[in-house]
């Protein structure tokens, strides 16, 4: 990786956000790849014969904070190089939240969790109590909650990815019970379970900065879907042809022809909370047209 020929995203706070093509060789992963979505997703780059949005990385450590399967997608697709938005992971306006998984069709929690405890061992206790921050502290997994009450999940394991694990073993129980599990942001996941569009809330442990590449680095991955970072502002839509990243000339030549294209492209700001392609971003969006 070259600062040569870098492209940089200034805000009006001061915090700086480096766009610039990356060696994919070089990246580390912090989350596991979902066979299905990989494949979808590598089918509609080669389809779209660019990639559009940039992953991002903490530049220190080259962990990638999101975009795993884009990676993983032009890695299958021959490219070398990937555009990533490098930023301070230690920056502390980039937030690391994580998801809530909320359940539909489910019966009420009390038989729930006797049917999660006969499946998989799990020693279950219901309260009316759970603080959030207990929950991925040995001896207490996760947590479910129909609103009202908790279903303390117990389990043995040594660290917050021990944890994630038996996340991973519930969620893969409840739907292999026929119910239907989605993915929220905490308040959302909350809100929809007030309004009645979920019956119970799978709450999962929070992880730290420092979890996140400390694993990464060991060449450890957590499940999919355990994180979600929050930067202060993020670029979409650079849609960078495959072409460039395929190229097999010196990656500051590249990165300097990636920044003259973009220099050519007007910038146009979204507020956060906007819903893009599906997707509601916490942050300001910068896209560039």
């Amino acid at each position: 990786m070259s600062d040569e020929g870098s492209s940089i995203l200034a805000l009006e706070k001061p915090i700086r956000l480096r766009i610039a093509l990356v060696d994919i060789e070089l990246l580390h992963h912090h989350e596991e790849v979902v066979p299905g979505l990989l494949r979808a997703l590598t089918e509609q780059i080669r389809r779209d014969g660019f990639l559009k949005h940039p992953i991002i990385v903490d530049e220190a450590s080259l962990v990638v904070l999101d975009g795993t399967h884009r990676v993983e997608a032009l890695k299958a697709l021959g490219c070398k190089r990937i555009p990533a938005c490098l930023v301070d992971y230690h920056e502390p306006r980039i937030k690391l939240m994580c998801w809530y998984r909320i359940v539909r069709r489910a019966p009420p929690l009390l038989e729930l969790a006797e049917m999660l405890s006969e499946r998989l061992g799990l020693r279950i206790e219901i309260s009316d109590v759970l603080r959030p921050g207990e929950i991925g502290i040995p001896p207490i997994a996760l947590g479910l909650t129909d609103g009202s009450h908790y279903a303390k999940v117990f389990g043995r394991f040594e660290d917050k990815r021990g944890a994630w694990e038996l996340v991973k073993k519930v969620e893969g129980a409840l739907r292999a019970s026929g119910l239907q599990i989605g993915f929220e942001v905490e308040e959302d996941a909350i809100e929809k379970l007030s309004s009645g569009d979920a019956d119970v809330v799978l709450m999962t442990p929070r992880i730290t900065k420092r979890d996140v590449v400390e694993m990464a680095l060991a060449g450890r991955v957590f499940p999919h879907k355990t994180t979600r970072h929050v930067i202060p502002a993020r670029p979409l839509f650079l849609n960078v042809p495959l072409r460039l990243l395929m190229d097999e000339r010196p990656i500051h030549v590249l990165t300097a022809e990636l920044k003259k294209a973009l220099a050519l492209r007007q910038l146009r700001r979204l507020p956060p909370g906007s819903l893009i392609e599906g997707r509601r971003y916490e942050e300001e969006v910068i896209i560039l047209e």
